[in-house]
């Protein structure tokens, strides 16, 4: 089976609304109608990490649908695996693509994976744990000097390949994590 390995930097639309706001409250804009994608990371299996970056945002979403397309190599339907992708990276992907005109490579949720609901074995309700926090109790190295809280400001500030370098490792980190759960077998919990 092949793994396509995703994640997504994103930024408000209105950066005076969002700098005015406290963290609580700036939270709260990191939704797709009031925040873009600035960047998606994708590793297919153990590929070359492709970023999709830039301020062309029907650009990045056309390269990503256009690389899911190929997801097929005969040995089965593809699975996209990522962290919190259910609940942030694919309403992202599907509703900016669904704003700016984008035609999507459909897929069926069930060929979803998502690394943190999966190792919480579906826990209902919130789940403690960020991708860094995992990485981190595994032994993998993070990058200390960053996170997704800062994507909007370093942005704004012009340090898209900083935000593209941390991409690279959410992806990284993400395809790790999935790794070790095939090895322990917990990426065979079923939900139902």
């Amino acid at each position: 089976m092949d793994y396509f390995y995703v994640d997504v930097e994103t930024v408000p639309l209105d950066k005076e609304k969002y700098l005015g706001l406290s963290e609580d409250e700036q939270k709260k804009l990191l939704n797709p109608i009031d925040s873009r994608i600035v960047a998606i990371g994708v590793q297919k299996n153990a590929d070359p990490i492709q970023i999709f970056s830039g301020e062309e945002e029907g650009k990045i979403l056309g390269e990503f649908w256009s690389l899911l397309a190929t997801r097929s190599s005969g040995s089965g339907p593809a699975r996209m695996v990522g962290f919190n992708i259910k609940d942030f990276d694919l309403p992202f992907l599907v509703t900016r693509s669904f704003l700016k005109g984008v035609k999507i490579h459909p897929f069926l949720l069930k060929e979803v994976m998502d690394v943190r609901e999966q190792v919480a074995a579906f826990k209902y309700g919130p789940t403690r744990g960020k991708l860094k926090e995992y990485a981190a109790l595994l032994g993998m190295s993070v990058l200390d000097d960053m996170d997704g809280s800062q994507v909007a400001e370093r942005y704004w500030r012009g340090e898209l390949p900083k935000i593209v370098e941390y991409l690279r490792r959410d992806v990284e980190l993400t395809r790790a994590m999935h790794v070790r759960m095939i090895e322990l077998r917990i990426s065979e919990i079923g939900r139902w």
